[in-house]
């Protein structure tokens, strides 16, 4: 079985604020493939037994370490942080982007790409999110499970399938 490893052990040099954990290489059986999952965790999740929302963030690698980016670090990590001098606290899961098949696991609809029409895979990566990714953290770690809990973030094509998740499955996302 994989165990969460710390983000900073895998990565010598990176942006990241706070504890960041990596579950290595997880099995989409929704959509055939494999991606990290990251975890960041608010810092008083190591001194008490409190629960904490959850928001699934899309295109992941983008959200905590400027290193791994490709369009900006969105630094969720110290706004996090800084937000929690005002109590307001929260996981936040970093869900990395499937590359060049980005836009097919985002879209729900089938779409033009190049010169061929493509059927978007969202309905499968919103199933990849709702059966394998929240059981997991659920598991892992002292969530909120409940729908006004759990949120879902992302822009772009992100805020699409982010937009598609809340609209199809609010018994999930609030």
């Amino acid at each position: 079985m994989t165990e969460w490893q710390s983000y900073g052990d895998l990565h010598a040099q990176h942006t990241v604020v706070g504890d960041l954990r990596v579950y290595p290489k997880l099995h989409s059986p929704q959509l055939g493939n494999r991606r990290d999952v990251l975890v960041w965790l608010p810092q008083s999740y190591a001194t008490g037994d409190k629960r904490y929302p959850v928001i699934y963030m899309h295109d992941g690698q983008n959200v905590f370490d400027a290193n791994t980016s490709y369009a900006g670090e969105w630094r969720a990590d110290e706004t996090m942080t800084a937000l929690a001098a005002e109590g307001i606290e929260a996981i936040l899961v970093g869900l990395p982007n499937a590359g060049k098949r980005r836009a097919i696991e985002y879209s729900p609809y089938p779409f033009p790409m190049g010169n061929e029409r493509v059927v978007g895979q969202g309905e499968l990566y919103t199933r990849f999110i709702v059966e394998t990714v929240k059981p997991l953290i659920d598991s892992s770690f002292r969530t909120r499970t409940d729908a006004a809990a759990t949120g879902t973030l992302g822009s772009s094509m992100g805020g699409l399938i982010t937009l598609y998740g809340i609209l199809t499955r609010p018994d999930v996302f609030g």
